[in-house]
């Protein structure tokens, strides 16, 4: 990017280097700011005061992290093709995609699993530049990049929701159908979750060492929770006598945990996940004084994200099993509970999902063995002796 517009320093031709970096942290220590800087360790003005709009508004942290690493590639492009923020087009949006996937230029992918990100990380990047440039936009018309968003506007696709339900056909709603996208997308490749059989869940289990281990794997297997969810979990948050668990949306955890989407619930859980729960507590837990259920018994800090991952790796060295992680577990968790005859209303609440077209969109697949019991359940195949 080649710095045209005087009183903005943008990323420099000569050197790359733009990175990203914290520059805030809450009262417990948890990242919330990031910044961009170019290869002279200077902010990029516009990008920068974008990730604080994103903060203004109260986006996710991991939203805004998000952004930031977006836009630091698109930088990182932008140095490498000796363009400017108002260079955009369409085209070079495509050509950001393809670097973006591939950014050795010696390398040429065959098929979508030998590109270096997938698609979906791509369409959001190409997502976050459309978002920054429409606040660009919003800035003035001599504002760097505003010439950018006029082109894109210009060749912008109006496109109907996907995501239409029958509420949008009453009173006033229809006219949020049609919105205009900027820029490209890459088609959205359909992928088959990954799941686990009971079989593979109970080796597993067997497998733990401890309690704690255990209570980690059970809570993702028969909640649905996500990572972030279950090692963000507080002893106030789990009421035995009842058997529920609230899940709470904090931004305050000191090791880093997050619940993605901010939601928070109240669901319920086994008598099985009681149990365990009770004597974790009395077995290994003991007196340690931490608002903390998941915890490091050496250090006696909150558990966070790089030690269930270890966790993780020695569970699937010690059981032969390489194909799995916590987000598997909830992925079984919510098909199970749809083969069991769980209405999706009901498993998308389970599960927090912001709206339940989420779960319709994402557990609507069928493999071939439920296809297989669909077909004889209603007479079309005789089931065989």
């Amino acid at each position: 990017m080649t710095a045209r517009t005087s009183g903005y320093r943008q990323c420099p031709h000569g050197g790359g280097g733009v990175r990203v970096q914290i520059v805030g942290r809450t009262e417990t220590g948890a990242p919330n700011r990031w910044a961009v800087l170019d290869d002279d360790d200077r902010l990029v003005s516009q990008v920068n005061r974008y990730l604080e709009y994103l903060r203004s508004i109260e986006r996710p942290d991991n939203t805004v992290r998000a952004a930031a690493y977006d836009l630091r590639a698109y930088c990182e492009f932008l140095l490498d093709t000796e363009r400017d923020f108002d260079d955009v087009t369409d085209e070079v949006l495509a050509f950001f995609a393809r670097w973006y996937r591939h950014p050795a230029d010696n390398v040429t992918a065959i098929v979508d699993r030998a590109a270096a990100r997938a698609r979906s990380s791509t369409n959001r990047a190409l997502a976050t530049i459309s978002g920054f440039y429409r606040y660009l936009g919003s800035l003035g018309e001599d504002i760097v990049g505003a010439g950018g968003l006029r082109r894109l506007q210009q060749s912008s696709q109006t496109y109907r929701r996907s995501r239409v339900t029958v509420i949008d056909n009453v009173g006033r709603a229809n006219r949020h159908r049609q919105r205009s996208r900027l820029g490209p997308r890459l088609p959205r490749t359909q992928q088959r979750l990954k799941l686990l059989t009971i079989q593979q869940v109970h080796s597993i289990l067997m497998e733990c060492r401890d309690r704690r281990d255990r209570l980690l794997i059970m809570l993702a297997f028969t909640t649905g929770m996500r990572v972030g969810q279950i090692l963000g979990l507080r002893h106030e948050d789990i009421d035995t006598r009842g058997r529920t668990i609230r899940i709470e949306a904090r931004d305050d955890n000191s090791n880093g945990a997050r619940s993605k989407g901010r939601k928070s619930g109240t669901i319920p859980m086994t008598e099985q996940v009681n149990r365990l729960y009770i004597d974790y507590m009395h077995e290994e837990y003991g007196y340690i004084d931490s608002p903390f259920v998941f915890i490091n018994f050496d250090t006696l800090k909150p558990m966070n994200y790089s030690a269930a991952d270890s966790i993780i790796q020695r569970l699937r060295r010690k059981t032969g099993n390489y194909q799995w992680s916590i987000h598997t577990l909830r992925h079984t968790f919510v098909t199970l509970s749809r083969r069991a005859g769980v209405p999706i209303d009901v498993i998308s609440n389970l599960v927090l999902h912001k709206n339940i077209q989420t779960t319709i969109d994402m557990y609507s697949h069928l493999d071939v063995e439920d296809l297989r019991r669909i077909l004889i359940e209603h007479g079309a195949w005789e089931e065989a002796a």
